[in-house]
C-alpha cells in the first residue's frame, strides 16, 4: 500500500495559467554602456507593472555552488547546533535575536527550518551593535569543527548578492527616471540591513496536518506560506530544482504558477518599493504551494540603512513626463501628499511583525 506521503506528493490540483515572468539580462548593469542599461531598465520597468516578477540572468554568481553548500550546512546540522544557533522564538535563552539565527522545525506542527545571517558587518564593535540599535546583530555560525568552510562562503555569497542587488538597483533607478545612484546611495556594505535566508522544506513521512495550510478561496490549494507581499525595498531570490510551488495573483485576483528556473535569480519588489512609487511598481501579492519534496527556497531581502529614508514621489506622473519628453527635474520629484516618509528601521521593523502574524508565526 502506498504511503500516506506519497500519495499527498503531488496533490492534484485544477491546472493554472503561467504568470508572465521575462528573463532579463542584467549584464548591462555591471558595465558602462548607456545605451543597453536603459534597455535593461526599460524590461525591468515593464515586468515590474505586470505582474511584478522577472528572471535576472548573466548575474555571474555560482547558484549550483550555493545550493550544494546549503545542502551540506543542513546535512552536517546537529540538534545541539540548531539549538545553539536557535532564535529567540524558539530558545529563551536568546531573546536578543530575533532576526538573524536558527528557525527550527516543530516536530507534528511545523516542518520548514531555516537560517537567516545578516550583514557579516555586525560585529561587536560595531557601533550599531555597541548602540544595541534594533534589527542589528551579530551572526553566530555552525561549529567550525564540524562544518569548516561554512562560515567564510556564507559570508562571501552574502556580497556576492548584494553586488548582483546593487546592479539591479541601478536598473531600477533608471527604471523610474532617476539618478542611476538612486537606491544605491542608502546601500551601504557596513551598514545595510539586508538578509539572507536559507530555508529547507523537507520530504517528510508523515507529513504534518497542522504544517499544511489551506487557501481561504474557493479552490483550497494546500500552502506552505500564506498569500504576503515581501518585507523589503526589492528580493532576490534562488530556487534551486525544478519543482513548481510559487504562484503570483494577477490583477483580476487570479492565482499564476510561476515556473521555476534554477539558473536565475528571480526578482521582485518588496513593499518599501511600493510605498515610496505610489503603487506604481507594486509589491506583488504571492504565495507558496504545499508540495512534500525535499527542496531550498534562498532569498536575499535587500534592505537600506536603519536611518535611511526615501521621500514617496509620484513614479507615475514621473513617467509620463518622460513618455511625453519633458526633460526637466520638477515632475519627477512630485511628493505623494498621502504617503509619509518612512524611516527604514520603522518600516522594516513593523513589516516583519505583519509578516509573522500573516503566516501564522507570531
Amino acid at each position: 500500500m502506498a504511503s500516506i506521503a506519497s500519495l499527498l506528493a503531488s496533490p492534484p490540483r485544477p491546472s493554472r495559467p503561467t504568470a508572465r515572468v521575462p528573463r532579463i539580462d542584467i549584464a548591462p548593469l555591471f558595465g558602462d554602456s548607456a545605451a543597453l542599461k536603459k534597455q535593461v531598465a526599460q524590461a525591468i520597468d515593464a515586468a515590474s507593472r505586470d505582474t511584478g516578477f522577472f528572471y535576472a540572468v548573466n548575474h555571474g554568481v555560482d547558484l549550483a555552488k550555493l545550493a550544494a553548500e546549503t545542502r551540506h550546512f543542513y546535512r552536517a546540522l546537529t540538534a545541539a547546533d540548531k539549538w545553539r544557533l536557535a532564535t529567540g522564538a524558539y530558545n529563551p535563552l536568546h531573546r536578543h535575536k530575533v532576526r538573524g539565527g536558527y528557525s527550527l522545525a516543530v516536530p507534528g506542527h511545523k516542518a520548514v527550518e531555516s537560517l537567516c545571517y545578516l550583514n557579516p558587518e555586525f560585529q561587536r564593535d560595531h557601533p550599531r551593535i555597541v548602540a544595541a540599535t534594533p534589527l542589528h546583530e551579530v551572526n553566530d555560525w555552525p561549529a567550525a569543527c564540524r562544518q569548516p568552510r561554512f562560515r567564510a562562503f556564507a559570508e562571501s555569497y552574502y556580497w556576492d548578492v548584494l553586488r548582483v542587488a546593487t546592479a539591479l538597483l541601478r536598473g531600477y533607478a533608471l527604471a523610474l527616471h532617476q539618478p542611476e545612484d538612486f537606491f544605491t546611495r542608502h546601500l551601504r556594505r557596513h551598514d545595510t540591513l539586508s538578509s539572507v535566508v536559507l530555508t529547507r522544506y523537507p520530504f517528510l513521512d508523515p507529513y504534518p496536518a497542522p504544517a499544511i495550510k489551506t487557501a481561504n478561496d474557493d479552490d483550497g490549494t494546500k500552502l506552505s506560506v500564506d498569500p504576503h507581499r515581501d518585507v523589503s525595498l526589492i528580493t532576490v531570490l534562488c530556487q534551486p530544482g525544478r519543482h513548481q510551488n510559487l504562484q503570483v495573483q494577477g490583477t483580476r485576483g487570479q492565482w499564476l504558477d510561476i515556473e521555476p528556473d534554477d539558473s536565475a535569480y528571480l526578482v521582485c519588489c518588496g513593499s518599501y518599493m511600493a510605498h515610496i512609487t505610489g503603487e506604481y511598481y507594486p509589491a506583488p501579492v504571492h504565495r507558496v504551494r504545499w508540495l512534500n519534496e525535499e527542496r531550498l527556497s534562498l532569498p536575499f531581502y535587500v534592505n537600506l540603512g536603519y536611518d535611511d529614508c526615501i521621500e514617496p514621489w509620484d513614479a507615475a506622473d514621473a513617467a509620463a513626463a518622460a513618455a511625453s519628453g519633458w526633460r526637466g527635474q520638477v515632475l519627477n520629484h512630485q511628493p505623494l501628499v498621502n504617503r509619509r516618509p518612512i524611516r527604514y528601521g520603522a518600516y522594516l521593523n513593523k513589516g516583519l511583525e505583519d509578516l509573522a502574524r500573516v503566516n501564522r508565526q507570531a
